[in-house]
């Protein structure tokens, strides 16, 4: 079968979907993934074929805060709304609707817009895929899948937080279909399906199937479809040094921001920016090897290093992490997941871009790791290094990954899910 693959011009969204696309193609299928044409030597090196659809991603900086939404201080990229929001004293019906309105306007339209859905359409036309995989966040994937006729799965590269913001919505009373403006999400899809003859249901949100790299305690219930994945890290790109083959004398910590944030410019948001020379400051009086993976825009001019850290300005973390003790990083999910496949103790200064800072206390209730600032950093990175407890919750989550399904074994699943919807289209036919 042909399986296109739909994601946005960001790393850890496309690492994230290559190892279920060599699955695919290792059992013999014709698989190609489409993205933003800034991101086409990028797609490209992961050895998948790559159609570039839309137009230039740019940089998230001057996104649009919703008219009317509350005030933004600390949520992400100025909404005034947060997708990750968890307590039920903010949760009201109207903060969740004015949240999947916001996010739909904006985010959706941002990542996967009305030009990329275009070229999308135009591509598998000619194409004829018969399964689309689509990342989580890049709704043009469902959409186009309905234009053409095709299967299709997503995969995700986060926590489900717009399964969970959609089932928040109250239901309409019964005998009442919703109104516009009832359900965002549903005014944005079914605005993208009209002209291709199609309506909106709850399969344009969740998929047919969701395929799910993240540990059970992230999971969101879902109404239908879900596949647990083994987590396989991908960095991309990379040559292992000489030095990393030797046991270092010392513990050694990670320090990384991780290649999204690097691209993505969202630390330049109110509550996200990462405390650099604070943070550099207190590690010089631990008695631990940093290995620090930062490029040059990302440490201030005038920052003191320390002798016991040393800059890269890229390693791969799935050669790094074996021989380090602790990882220290903002929270992104693609640091998260290759850290829990190797069994490290993970601390985290949480940014807020995609609930960054839930994730981590979420990981810290499991034993795993901790949550810090600037401030408190010494001291719990001590205790994540001494305290075997820490060790002994990592290797519990990684044992639990370890045993998930392979991408290699999901593709009996998706093979089933292609014939089943070829199925269910002869027989409406």
């Amino acid at each position: 079968m042909r399986v296109l693959l739909t994601t946005h011009a960001v790393h850890s969204h496309l690492y994230n979907l290559v190892p279920i696309a060599w699955a695919l193609r290792t059992a013999g299928h014709e698989v190609c993934v489409a993205t933003h044409p800034n991101f086409l030597e990028t797609a490209k090196s992961t050895g998948i074929t790559t159609v570039p659809v839309g137009e230039e991603l740019a940089a998230p900086r001057d996104l649009p805060a919703a008219p009317g939404a509350p005030a933004g201080s600390g949520t992400p990229f100025g909404f005034g709304y947060d997708m990750a929001e968890t307590r039920p004293e903010v949760l009201t019906p109207a903060y969740v609707r004015g949240t999947l309105a916001t996010y739909t306007s904006r985010m959706c339209e941002y990542l996967s817009n009305q030009s990329m859905l275009d070229d999308l359409v135009e591509f598998a036309r000619a194409w004829k895929p018969d399964l689309v995989v689509w990342d989580a966040h890049h709704y043009a994937g469902p959409v186009l899948a309905r234009a053409v006729g095709a299967a299709h799965a997503r995969i995700l590269a986060a926590p489900d937080h717009w399964a969970r913001m959609h089932s928040l919505l109250p239901a309409p009373a019964p005998g009442q279909s919703a109104a516009p403006g009832d359900d965002p999400l549903a005014d944005y899809l079914g605005g993208k399906l009209a002209p291709y003859g199609a309506e909106f249901d709850q399969e344009m949100v969740v998929g047919q199937a969701t395929i799910d790299p993240l540990p059970s305690f992230l999971r969101v219930p879902l109404p239908n479809g879900h596949l647990p994945m083994r987590h396989v890290p991908f960095n991309g790109p990379a040559t292992i040094p000489a030095w990393l083959r030797r046991k270092p004398r010392r513990p050694r910590v990670c320090l990384t921001l991780g290649m999204t944030r690097r691209a993505s410019g969202v630390e330049q948001r109110a509550g996200n920016a990462f405390p650099f020379a604070t943070v550099l400051e207190q590690l010089a009086g631990l008695d631990v090897e940093v290995v620090a993976t930062l490029s040059a825009d990302q440490v201030p001019p005038g920052t003191s290093i320390p002798e016991n850290v040393r800059i890269f300005d890229y390693l791969p973390l799935n050669a790094l992490l074996p021989t380090c003790a602790a990882i220290v990083h903002y929270g992104g999910m693609g640091t998260v997941g290759v850290a829990a496949v190797h069994g490290v103790p993970q601390l985290s200064i949480p940014g807020n871009i995609w609930g960054e800072g839930v994730v981590m206390r979420q990981w810290a209730e499991q034993g795993a790791g901790l949550v810090a600032d600037a401030d408190t950093l010494v001291e719990r990175l001590g205790r994540l290094i001494d305290d075997p407890s820490f060790a002994a919750g990592a290797e519990r989550i990684q044992k639990e990954m370890l045993t998930a399904p392979s991408p290699h074994d999901l593709v009996p699943a998706l093979e089933e899910l292609t014939e089943r919807h070829r199925g269910s289209r002869t027989d409406a036919a």
